[in-house]
């Protein structure tokens, strides 16, 4: 019996010990840099959206593969609990896999603010070691009828501005080009203070001919 026993604990072991060397042993390089190429940091989408990944210093590879200094995306969406190492990246709604190598993915979310984190996972879908992950990012997903006003506000400003430049042009134009009204008193007044300049010029070529 304390044979059979031993041999089975023994047995017991073995089957963990591939999992626990997983979880622990499979490395990435310490400048590893996973980001997000869209969307970024605070923007509004709407409907369904695109979602980019960046990776540098690694490479991209389907899951399953155990390629060195390679792995597959997994995007974390709304996750507040911090990222345990030593499990596998879990699998549901909130924590999308790209098993087959994936960089970019198209998803809806409910109208609301919302978190995407992304999380490079080895070929057993643990996280390296140290863990490659991305800066947490907000979003806010915009309902059609919130989309339309900002659609509308947007427009109005536009045509606002494309007003304040008509009358900007038009002041401009008034001050250079005197209306109907004004020309009678602006060539009074040219007439006014040209005359006397006139004048000497006009007697000292009368005297001129006077002379010839």
């Amino acid at each position: 019996m304390g044979i059979t026993r031993r041999s089975l604990l023994s047995a017991s072991l073995l089957l963990l010990l591939p999992e626990a060397a997983g979880a622990q042993e499979t490395p990435a390089p310490k400048d590893t840099v996973l980001y997000f190429i869209s969307p970024i940091d605070g923007a509004s989408v709407r409907g369904p959206f695109d979602v980019r990944f960046g990776l540098k210093n690694m490479g991209v590879t389907h899951a399953g593969a155990p390629y060195a200094n390679s792995g597959h995306h997994h995007l974390l969406i709304d996750v507040d609990q911090p990222l345990d190492v030593k499990e596998p990246i879990p699998r549901d709604k909130n924590h999308l896999h790209f098993g087959a190598g994936e960089t970019e993915t198209r998803i809806e979310l409910p109208p609301g603010d919302h978190t995407l984190q992304l999380v490079l996972g080895d070929a057993k879908h643990y996280p390296f070691n140290p863990p490659v992950v991305s800066d947490k990012i907000s979003i806010t997903v915009l309902s059609e009828r919130t989309h339309a006003k900002r659609t509308e506000k947007e427009r109005n400003r536009e045509k606002d501005r494309e007003g304040e430049k008509e009358k900007g042009g038009h002041r401009r134009r008034r001050r250079h080009q005197p209306s109907q009204h004004q020309q009678p008193y602006q060539q009074q007044w040219q007439q006014q203070w040209q005359q006397p300049f006139e004048q000497p010029y006009q007697h000292r070529s009368r005297r001129h001919g006077d002379l010839m």
